[in-house]
């Protein structure tokens, strides 16, 4: 939803606040980063996109230095919510992988979370343990501390294993109270998820996606999601944790770990799916489900029995898969011939599209077009959650229902699919 914007400061003085910040607080203003040089960052960022989805292109540059705005895109699109972000609202971020790099990006967005809480932003930051983001973490944490009743702060989850789930916290989201932009555009409850990490092989080495929203109930459960992240981290793991948004509107947000025996979420969605409809005109039609998918185990491999079990059904199934990231249970049986005698389309990718320089899908999307429970709505599942073990990792995913957003991953679904091929 979008409110009447506030008045923002000028970009000169909006600086030199910032600055005299920075220097009140005993550090380098924000945008310098301590014992290094200022990372590189490009003169103008496009105004991040609401209410849509936005991709990366990781064979659209160079396979390590400078990227491209393509490369970046949708670290840009983090970076830009951020910077949108006034003072007096509320930043709260969960990562898994934060990880500085040669690129200088990753860098940046720590540098716009400082220059964020300089500025009088309440930021709240949930890190995996990983010993690979403890620079990231010494630093966010010389700034903001480590008490969770502060204002501000940034805390991990507990080590060898995550927030809630058992082996680790494998989120990439963050809400934000409200944020303006310059054109005068101002919103508030907004959510942005991403199957996107923060290294630069992300950049470099990895197609993803990220999806911003603004709505109030998914706001407040995605904050419901990292109070309990927070919570978690104190005490014991719960592997069945899991729950989701009530449906009703255009988005739902689905929140884990969940224990295996009580069901598969997206098992549970296939189930729900009818292989022949007739739609708004009368015309009969095949149900499309579509998949990318950067990791995916044994541990869910009911996903591809219901995927055959579709297709027997006439159901068009496209999988686009990572090559490396793909166990041979699940791909043996997506090799399978349906009972009606069809076979998946089935499409691996990993490739170089230079010398030296290796792409693969890291994004976690399902796509479905047809007869779903009682609608032939079409429908959008994204996020962090990859078609592994359910209890093993802290994950949100999020269904998006619209012709227009289906349309749009589509598209991107088709780009990816012969950029695959063209290896």
């Amino acid at each position: 939803m979008t409110t009447t914007a506030r008045r923002a400061l000028p970009p000169v003085l909006l600086a030199l606040c910032l600055l005299l910040a920075g220097l009140a607080a005993g550090r380098p203003a924000a945008g310098d980063t301590p014992d290094r040089a200022p990372a590189a960052q490009p003169e103008t960022l496009a105004q991040p996109v609401m209410n849509g989805a936005v991709f990366n292109d990781p064979s659209a540059g160079p396979a390590s230095g400078a990227p491209t705005a393509a490369q970046r895109a949708v670290f840009d699109q983090l970076i830009g919510l951020i910077d949108a972000t006034p003072s007096g609202e509320l930043i709260e971020f969960a990562m898994f992988e934060f990880v500085d790099g040669a690129s200088g990006v990753p860098q940046q967005v720590v540098n716009s979370l400082l220059a964020a809480h300089d500025r009088g932003v309440d930021v709240r930051i949930i890190l995996d343990s990983t010993s690979k983001n403890e620079p990231v973490h010494e630093r966010l944490d010389a700034a903001l501390g480590d008490s969770d009743s502060a204002a501000s702060w940034v805390v991990r989850c507990g080590t060898d294993r995550g927030c809630i789930a058992n082996n680790y916290s494998h989120n990439k989201f963050a809400t934000f109270s409200a944020v303006e932009f310059a054109d005068g555009s101002s919103y508030q409850d907004v959510v942005y998820q991403s199957s996107s990490n923060l290294t630069d092989w992300y950049l470099f080495n990895s197609y993803n996606d990220a999806f911003t929203l603004t709505d109030a109930a998914i706001y407040d459960d995605y904050r419901t999601y990292f109070a309990d992240l927070n919570a978690g981290r104190k005490t014991g793991v719960d592997p069945d944790y899991f729950w989701a948004s009530e449906t009703g509107g255009a988005y739902k947000g689905l929140f884990y770990p969940r224990d295996r025996d009580t069901g598969d979420p997206i098992v549970n969605v296939l189930r729900d799916i009818d292989c022949s409809y007739q739609d708004e005109t009368g015309t009969t039609r095949q149900t499309d489900i579509r998949l990318v998918i950067s990791s995916w185990t044994k541990n869910r491999q009911q996903v591809a029995e219901e995927l055959i079990r579709l297709r027997g059904e006439n159901c068009w199934i496209d999988v686009v898969y990572a090559s490396s990231g793909i166990e041979s249970e699940v791909l043996g049986v997506l090799d399978n011939t349906a009972s009606n005698g069809k076979s998946l389309q089935l499409t691996p990718c990993t490739h170089e599209v230079a010398a030296g320089h290796q792409v693969r899908p890291h994004a976690k999307v399902m796509l479905t077009d047809g007869w779903y429970g009682d609608d032939f709505d079409p429908r959008v599942y994204t996020g962090s959650a990859n078609l592994t073990t359910l209890e093993n990792s802290d994950d949100s995913q999020l269904r998006i229902i619209g012709r227009d957003f289906h349309d749009t991953y589509l598209a991107w679904f088709y780009d990816l699919r012969d950029s695959c091929g063209a290896a």
